[in-house]
């Protein structure tokens, strides 16, 4: 799977001028526009049901590459029902990401299995998976360049990605819709592993430039069935700031302390 919310969430979205010609080029540009040495982010997450219904949820996250490789913390600060709950993502070269989540309430370490991996991240549309860096290899899929559309104004490419069978990806096919001119992803559709049955969509708006860099200021994954949805709202911002590697281990993810 190529388009990881992670990546999303913590990419510098530089646009590129060079043409495109086919549908893997096009996510291969999508892919080195968002990286970035470090980031830290203050977001808000709004949960909102089909009857009207919703919670908000306030994160900190950050997140660093490391000679290529990213990680990410996120910790919750609100509500007090999930505050100091923490979540890690270390992604691998070679084989999938690690991920371990600390849940206050019992005072313990959980590492995410892979058998876990479509269950909902926190209550939310956004699952495991997708807070993955895994999968993101372009040559686990193949690509095709279905047509040229006009999607919330924006001149994209719409393209279609199919990761291969024996990935652990939990779809079986995207669809994403990429400007042309700045490589942000406005629309992307996730089936099931039929292919045909559209699963959840994740919608970006809001863009605007941080630090020079183009960026999408809010997402919102929504799922199909249930009409679901979970919104990502990004209050503050920063790009390519020192930041403390001991942030990105098991104990601070269970002490809260980098030490």
């Amino acid at each position: 799977m190529i388009k990881k919310i992670l990546l999303l969430i913590f990419s510098s979205f530089l646009a590129w001028s060079a043409a495109a010609d086919t549908g893997k080029e096009i996510m291969q540009k999508v892919i080195d526009t968002q990286q970035a040495s470090s980031a830290a982010m203050d977001i808000s997450m709004l949960l909102a049901d089909n009857d009207g219904g919703q919670s908000t949820r306030r994160i900190q996250t950050l997140s660093v590459n490391d000679n290529g490789l990213t990680k990410t913390i996120m910790v919750f600060l609100e509500p007090a029902s999930v505050k100091n709950t923490r979540f890690l993502t270390i992604e691998n070269e070679s084989r999938g990401d690690d991920q371990w989540i600390y849940l206050p309430a019992l005072r313990k370490v959980k590492r995410i299995a892979s058998s876990e991996q479509s269950g909902s991240f926190m209550g939310s549309d956004f699952s495991y998976s997708d807070m993955s860096f895994a999968n993101s290899v372009l040559d686990d899929s193949t690509y095709a360049i279905l047509r040229e559309e006009i999607v919330n104004g924006l001149d994209c490419y719409v393209v279609e990605s199919i990761p291969a069978r024996d990935t652990d990806s939990q779809y079986g096919k995207e669809i994403t819709w990429v400007d042309k001119a700045t490589w942000l992803t406005p629309r992307v559709e996730f089936y099931a592993k039929d292919g045909r049955t559209l699963l959840k969509v994740l919608e970006a708006e809001d863009f605007k430039q941080i630090q020079g860099r183009e960026f999408a200021g809010k997402m919102t994954m929504t799922t199909v069935a249930t009409e679901h949805a979970t919104t990502l709202e990004f209050r503050e911002v920063k790009y390519d700031i020192p930041i403390d590697q001991g942030y990105f281990t098991t104990t601070f993810l269970k002490s809260g302390r980098k030490r």
